[in-house]
Parts: structure tokens; C-alpha cells; sequence
């Protein structure tokens, strides 16, 4: 039986190309693609695919806290983080999320047949590029990540404050008030240990969630 396929990316070209590769190889099916990260939990939602294919650099939601709702909600669900970024945080972020394996784009066709294989085993996947050492530094699915100290809706917050919009635009999209934002923020910065809503961006570089 074949195992299904989502492909999140947001160049269309590019999930042209992995998709044409991916029919080649009779054990995958491409059942789903998107092309930002809201709309990559909305299609995993409707299909729950065996494996999603995840870029990081998304518009909308990034890929990691698509990583994030995602294994929150479909724990049985594999996703292998596809960038172009080696970056230790950037690797970093994507595992602590829940990524279930980490492979650039650069990577040849075999390999990220190899790299999909292996997660669907239950199994870890790290491209040869990146250091080994990242493996044992504790970051991994069964490791609670910070990010789990905070709700869905402090991560909405933070990721519309890292797009540069101001509180008021950001209450404004997500239907709150001012007020509310201001309060998102204090705890935010009271939860993360943080001095003031400016360092939220340095948390948001530091973990990788908006690479």
C-alpha cells in the first residue's frame, strides 16, 4: 500500500519538482499540497497523511509552529523538515518542534527517499550535512520543548509580531483588542523570562521559529 504524501512549499515550482520525483517511486502518493502553514494544518487535518514534507520558511505560519500544531494534534502523523538552511538554530527549532527528520533541498533524489523511509520506520533522520553532534544535545520529540510553555494563541501573537505588525494590527487579525495583545505580550515575556516585548524577536532567532 502506498503511503500518503503532503507537500508543504511555498515556491510552486519547487513542489512541482518534488512531486514529479515522488511519482516515480511506487510506494508514495502526493495526496495534498500548501503552500503557506495555516493552509499545511488545515490540509493535514482533512487527510492525515502518513508523512508531510515541511519547508520552514513559509508565509503565514511558519513551518516550525506548523511542525508544532501539527504533531500536537496528529502525533502519528511523520514530518521531515525540508530547508535550504544548515543553520544550528534553524535544526534546532524544527526538531524541537517535533520534526521527525531534517533534510536540506539540496539533497539528491535517493537520499530524500532514504530520509522519508527512514521516519515512516520511526526512526530519526539527520542529513550528512548537518553536524552529528546536534543529535545529542537532548533536542528530540520526546524532549518538552520551551515552546510548550506557551498557548496557541501567544504563538499567534508572536509570530505576527515577528511579521512586523503592531498591536493594533495584530488585535485587529486576530479579533481581539489592544488590550488583550498588551497582555499576550506581558506574558510572553513573564513566561520566557524575557525583559521586555523587543526581546521577543531575539527568542524568535534564537529558537529558529521564523527562519
Amino acid at each position: 500500500m502506498k503511503r500518503t504524501v503532503v507537500l508543504v512549499e511555498d515556491h510552486e515550482i519547487v513542489r512541482e519538482g518534488i512531486r514529479t520525483l515522488l511519482e516515480a517511486y511506487s510506494a508514495f502518493s502526493v495526496v495534498g499540497e500548501a503552500g503557506d502553514g495555516i493552509e499545511a494544518v488545515r490540509i493535514v487535518e482533512r487527510l492525515e497523511p502518513d508523512i508531510v514534507l515541511m519547508d520552514l520558511s513559509l508565509p503565514r505560519m511558519d513551518g516550525t509552529l506548523a511542525i508544532r500544531d501539527i504533531k500536537r494534534r496528529f502525533p502519528g502523523t511523520k514530518i521531515l523538515a525540508l530547508t535550504a538552511h544548515k543553520r544550528e538554530d534553524v535544526v534546532r527549532g524544527a526538531l524541537a518542534a517535533g520534526a521527525d527528520g531534517f533534510i536540506l533541498k539540496s539533497t539528491s533524489a535517493p537520499t530524500l527517499v532514504q530520509a522519508m523511509e527512514t521516519v515512516l520506520r520511526g526512526q530519526t533522520y539527520i542529513c550528512p550535512e548537518i553536524p552529528i553532534t546536534l543529535l545529542g544535545t537532548g533536542i528530540g520529540n520526546n524532549q518538552k520543548s520551551v515552546l510548550d510553555k506557551l498557548t496557541e494563541r501567544e504563538l499567534q501573537v508572536i509570530r505576527l509580531a515577528a511579521e512586523g505588525k503592531g498591536n493594533k494590527s495584530i488585535a485587529g487579525e486576530l479579533c481581539i483588542s489592544v488590550k488583550t495583545v498588551e497582555k499576550h505580550k506581558a506574558n510572553l515575556t513573564r513566561k520566557l523570562g524575557l525583559d521586555s516585548a523587543s526581546e521577543l524577536l531575539a527568542f524568535i532567532r534564537e529558537y529558529g521559529l521564523f527562519s
